[in-house]
């Protein structure tokens, strides 16, 4: 009688730990299959930016900003924008299709002269699509990759050198602002993005002689900043890497 019990407590335990091979299977090719679709998705996106150029690419997608990238990387995506439904490309391709990935997208509240323009991308494991900027953690990366670079949809290319990278979390003051019509909270926020550095970044130095050297008048809305946002996996719900850049008006 024991041992009929043990047979069958030995049994049940096979056919579980089958199940969880079958089922670990079909997530793993699940996963899988749409990592690859996606890489396809943008590999396909990346060769219709460098062929066609991106005001046609604006024809197609009609919610599509502008183009992101870092240079001599695989780092390279459009950016998407909506108004009226602000997460619309959060798990959604260019076509408005179902995407793990997502879209890079623009914070509702900008617009393209904004002061602060916020562009939010997934955290992907492996430092894949805006996970990438995690590298941004190890000042030796950003010596080799100083700029980001962003097109708006007219196609005229802007460089953005980098001069904060910030360890923080959704309450950040650098999520407040958007456009600032006061000229001491624009002062504070420049304040916020430099001071809170994991490292010192060349740009940095600029920004800050200028703003103690000139009036507050002077000083006020004399850069448009690009804020570049993703989770910190693994280290709490609300925790975000930001990556900033900034250029003159």
């Amino acid at each position: 009688m024991g041992k009929t019990v043990i047979t069958e407590k030995r049994i049940l335990f096979f056919f579980f730990l089958l199940l969880v091979i079958v089922v670990t299977g079909i997530l793993w090719c699940r996963y899988t299959t749409r990592d690859r679709q996606d890489k396809q998705r943008y590999e396909k996106l990346q060769k219709e930016k460098r062929e066609e150029g991106i005001p046609k690419l604006r024809k197609r997608y009609e919610d599509m900003v502008g183009w992101l990238e870092i240079k001599k990387t695989d780092f390279s995506y459009p950016v998407m924008q909506t108004k009226d439904n602000p997460e619309y490309y959060l798990h959604r391709d260019e076509k408005g299709g179902y995407s793990f990935y997502g879209t890079p997208f623009l914070d509702s509240r900008c617009s393209l002269e904004s002061d602060n323009l916020i562009i939010y991308g997934h955290n992907i494991n492996g430092r894949r699509f805006f996970g990438y900027l995690q590298n941004y953690r190890d000042r030796e990366f950003y010596e080799s990759h100083k700029n980001l670079c962003f097109s708006k949809v007219d196609g005229v290319e802007e460089t953005y050198p980098i001069v904060s990278v910030m360890k923080t979390d959704t309450d950040s003051d650098c999520y407040r602002y958007t456009d600032i019509y006061n000229d001491e909270e624009y002062r504070d926020l420049v304040k916020e993005i430099l001071n809170n550095s994991l490292y010192r970044c060349e740009g940095a130095d600029i920004l800050e002689k200028e703003m103690n050297e000139e009036t507050v008048e002077a000083f006020f809305h004399k850069y448009q900043f690009l804020t570049l946002s993703t989770c910190r996996t693994g280290e709490g719900r609300d925790a975000r890497l930001l990556v900033i850049g900034c250029k003159k008006r």
